[in-house]
């Protein structure tokens, strides 16, 4: 028997993810499953672009970064010099993207490269469990909590609702009505301190009061008295779990395990989902209704 110690094979760094060149061909197969990110100016873009396309220059990433579609995304990034496709690409990388191809030669070199002079498509992407939970929510007005910059609110907008979209900060509010502009709609943004005080009592009860990736327990109780009988709550943040792969790691920002589903005793679940992801993030989602006959709280 050999008792020479064994030193356990190490497994290497996974390595960093990098943009990956395509010429005419490959883009044009890419077209099928990737989002078409043109990186060129406004003029250039309304000159002529690729079908389906949306736009965003590298230098707009910082305010326009709701705009850009989530992480996960596979993305073509396509410009008439291959260079800034190139630079574009990377920036999305530095951004946290791993699926970025850039086209390696001139937009005009791809077919129909500007055959288009539609508007740019909406490539970002509100929350998938909004999205998916949209036909159960009754129609009328709707309050997105610490809206951030707006997806979820002008999302809302899109299709039909009166909304308004609190946040603490006002720069935020400002990128979201800048996002309701450029998306055709219009929504109300109202700077709230939803932590230290709270918000005021609400004025009229609201059909839908949405809140992603935000947590503030005594807020709890507010929500529940700010739907109107019927109205229903769209609920997603992080739980328990998260704090291994990053932010926020502080319990007081992390749900705890099926705390969801006894926060607002007024309401009536219709929806519990949790998810833990490889990498997180580590999400409850929860969507609940006050019944037309029950009074929320005092």
């Amino acid at each position: 028997m050999d008792d020479t110690p064994v030193t356990p094979a190490r497994t290497p760094p996974a390595a960093p993810p990098r943009s990956t060149p395509l010429g005419p061909g490959g883009a044009q197969a890419a077209l099928a499953h990737a989002l078409v990110l043109d990186a060129r100016d406004e003029a250039a873009f309304a000159a002529g672009h690729l079908p389906g396309a949306g736009r965003i220059g590298r230098s707009e990433f910082r305010p326009r970064r709701a705009e850009l579609p989530p992480r996960t995304s596979e993305v073509l990034v396509v410009h008439d010099d291959p260079a800034e496709a190139r630079a574009t690409a990377e920036a999305l990388i530095g951004l946290g993207y791993r699926h970025v191809a850039w086209l390696d030669v001139p937009l005009a070199d791809m077919p129909d490269g500007r055959g288009s002079r539609a508007q740019a498509e909406r490539i970002w992407r509100p929350s998938p469990f909004l999205a998916g939970v949209l036909d159960r929510l009754p129609r009328g007005r709707a309050l997105d909590l610490a809206s951030g910059s707006g997806r979820e609110a002008v999302f809302l907008a899109l299709h039909g609702w009166d909304v308004e979209a609190w946040d603490h900060a006002p720069d935020a509010l400002e990128r979201a009505q800048a996002l309701a502009s450029r998306s055709g709609v219009r929504i109300t943004t109202r700077v709230a301190e939803l932590e230290r005080g709270g918000p005021p009592p609400p004025e009229r009860p609201w059909d839908v009061i949405t809140v992603f990736r935000f947590l503030h327990r005594p807020l709890f109780a507010w929500i529940e008295r700010a739907l109107a009988p019927g109205g229903a709550l769209v609920y997603e943040t992080f739980r328990v779990g998260q704090e291994m792969h990053g932010r926020p790691r502080q319990a007081r920002f992390l749900l705890g395990h099926g705390e969801l589903a006894s926060a607002f005793p007024s309401l009536r679940a219709e929806l519990l989902e949790d998810s833990e992801p490889a990498g997180g993030p580590v999400m409850s989602r929860l969507l609940a209704r006050r019944p037309a006959d029950v009074r929320g709280p005092a």
